[in-house]
């Protein structure tokens, strides 16, 4: 079952994202990952943004996809710093800030629903939750008239590109950047983009 995440999913949907995408947040947070990330959920969940949506079995959740908006974007950033230096202090979240702004290009277009993260718990992996949930993502965008959908995945994570290229994503722009290196033994980024067929727009209108 998918549903969007609330406040008490915090824990959970921070304890997911942490474990699939540890390589990430652990260079940003350290041991305040779980921290940082439960608090972004609760903020963004308490001021209705509709972020952060979970994938359940059995009343679990087992996964979950982070989606932001060109407004989302914009309200997370202004309103999301000042919680993180309370949450983690301020050295941890500017360094946090500075980390994971490497990994973000130019701002959201209007026309586009961007995924932010995508989490799998590793014992509920190759059982098409992360297809559902981006199957979902697709459909929220063309019921929100959005172009297309799009996502950075570091360039050697081949097991994510190939299931973003099985679901119809296709590698638009590759950028290096010499923090990821350092940070994520990673060499860059690559930019993928699933357009939305314009009768997808015009359906659910």
């Amino acid at each position: 079952m998918l549903r969007d995440a609330g406040a008490a999913d915090a824990p959970a949907v921070a304890a997911i994202l942490a474990e699939a995408l540890g390589a990430k947040y652990r260079p940003a947070f350290g041991r305040r990952a779980d921290a940082a990330i439960a608090g972004a959920v609760r903020d963004e969940t308490a001021r209705g943004l509709p972020g952060f949506i979970v994938a359940e079995r059995e009343g679990e959740p087992i996964g979950v996809i982070h989606l932001a908006t060109q407004d989302h974007d914009r309200r997370s950033d202004d309103e999301g710093w000042s919680a993180l230096v309370g949450r983690v202090g301020f050295p941890r979240a500017a360094w946090g800030w500075v980390v994971l702004r490497s990994l973000r290009r130019a701002p959201l277009e209007a026309d586009e629903l961007h995924i932010s993260e995508l989490g799998v718990v590793s014992a509920a992996r190759r059982g098409g939750v992360a297809s559902a949930l981006l199957a979902e993502a697709r459909r929220r965008a063309a019921l929100a008239g959005m172009a297309r959908l799009t996502l950075w995945v570091t360039v050697d994570n081949a097991g994510a590109i190939a299931l973003y290229e099985r679901e119809g994503f296709t590698a638009r722009q590759t950028r290096r950047f010499y923090l990821g290196r350092l940070l994520f033994r990673s060499p860059g980024l690559t930019l993928m983009t699933l357009s939305l067929p314009a009768d997808d727009l015009t359906h659910h209108h």
